[in-house]
């Protein structure tokens, strides 16, 4: 699940390291109703990226399921380097030069002081394949973009066509599978628990 809203969504500011304000209201209520969708689902392990809206969304989650959060290092969100914290447009246009590059395989390419594809997709596949092999759910709280390109490397059935068809809103749930060839994505981007539809963080121009 990517995490709630937090004003950097609103804001549309790239906020991928160190820039990480709490969840607004809005985001508390997003926390809230996943958590109650989630609750009928056998889920025995919560993980969350160390940033701060990731580990409230799972807070929340974790006081409806009567479940601790596990925070993960390797599950925060891409590295952006010199990105960090900038809203314009000139910087969302070389994010998203990078994460195209990315979708077309060139997991070399990088953010200048931050990583690359590479590095990114060797944390988040480190961290997949360690889970334990039970038949108990876990629910894994990170962000938009270490989940899509993550799991574009782990589930061999999830082909996107371009770096949009991966976009998640907040609070949006991806459904993966574990079976005998690997990882299958069963859903992406299911948000049917919220009572209204997440804003869209990304400026309008980028998108698609």
């Amino acid at each position: 699940m990517r995490h709630a809203e937090s004003p950097v969504n609103v804001t549309q500011t790239l906020s991928c390291r160190h820039v990480d304000p709490p969840l607004t209201e809005a985001g508390i209520r997003q926390a809230e109703q996943a958590a109650a969708w989630l609750a009928d689902r056998a889920i025995r392990r919560i993980y969350a990226s160390p940033m701060l809206r990731a580990m409230q969304t799972a807070a929340i989650a974790g006081r409806r399921l009567g479940l601790d959060l596990t925070v993960v290092e390797n599950l925060r969100e891409i590295d952006c380097g010199v990105l960090e914290g900038r809203s314009d447009v000139e910087a969302w246009e070389d994010f998203k030069a990078v994460v195209v590059r990315w979708v077309g395989g060139d997991v070399d390419a990088g953010f200048e002081g931050g990583e690359t594809g590479r590095q990114l997709v060797d944390r988040f596949l480190g961290f997949m394949r360690g889970l334990p092999h039970d038949d108990d759910d876990v629910l894994i709280v990170a962000h938009g973009g270490i989940f899509a390109f993550g799991l574009m490397n782990l589930c061999v059935d999830l082909k996107p066509g371009g770096a949009w068809d991966l976009y998640l809103p907040n609070t949006g749930l991806v459904l993966v599978d574990r079976t005998l060839n690997g990882y299958a994505c069963v859903q992406w981007g299911l948000a049917e628990h919220l009572d209204q539809p997440s804003i869209v963080d990304v400026p309008e121009e980028l998108r698609g």
